[in-house]
């Protein structure tokens, strides 16, 4: 069993995680424990599991064996839209909604029946670094903006834990950039990260802990892979 553990008291721990399909072990008893304002990078070739092993984090898979833990809670104790709100999980390519960007940023308050305030949308905005853009049009936004707006909409839920699954791929080396040091902002005002990606530099870029997958398993970090033969 691939086992890495966080320092300080864990926010979001996977135990165990197994998934197979049809007789293919996706993941294979894969533990992970994160702390708050820690950030770890899966790294991993396409097929390896680290997607479908952060879709498990994110509660959207079922794993077949092992369990996800929330503050030391079961995660299926937990009323999947409140695990959702404080655990968000922002996709590779993020759909922006019909409408403004400050209408994107409030979609989540909107939905448990709240009101964000002009204020809390721009505060949201600036700690992307979109300050300014509240009245854009978000589907006639740049790939890189559209990425970011993605993240301020998942922070206005005030989550403890933000996952994100190849936040980078589609954008250029600048944008990239400008997303990756959103992130690492983040995770120095206290969220726990995992993010999974396929560069290496990206991910050597975040600092924090850098595991690499592989057929399943954890078999390394980022500064000492396995010897291929």
């Amino acid at each position: 069993m691939a086992n890495i553990e966080a320092g300080g008291p864990p926010r979001l721990e996977a135990r165990d995680v197994r998934f197979t399909v049809r007789g293919r072990h996706i993941v294979d008893g894969v533990s992970l424990s994160l702390g708050a304002g820690e950030v770890v990078t899966i790294e991993g070739a396409s097929g390896s599991g680290k997607t479908t092993f952060l879709r498990i984090l994110a509660t959207q898979v079922e794993p077949d064996a092992g369990t996800i833990l929330l503050d030391g809670t079961d995660a299926r104790a937990i009323t999947p839209s409140v695990f959702r709100t404080r655990v968000a999980y922002v996709l590779q390519e993020s759909p922006m909604f019909d409408g403004t960007v400050a209408d994107n940023v409030a979609t989540g308050p909107r939905l448990r029946g709240k009101t964000m305030s002009a204020g809390a949308i721009a505060a949201a905005l600036d700690r992307v670094g979109l300050a300014g853009l509240s009245g854009r049009i978000a589907r006639e936004l740049s790939g890189g903006e559209r990425q970011r707006v993605a993240l301020a909409r998942a922070l206005a839920n005030e989550p403890d834990v933000l996952l994100l699954d190849e936040p980078t791929s589609a954008l250029d080396p600048s944008s990239a950039q400008r997303v990756l040091a959103v992130v690492r902002a983040l995770a120095d005002s206290g969220l726990a990260v995992v993010l999974v990606t396929h560069v290496a530099e990206h991910a050597l870029s975040l600092g924090g802990r850098h595991l690499v997958f592989e057929e399943g398993r954890i078999v390394g970090t980022a500064d000492q892979r396995p010897e291929t033969t």
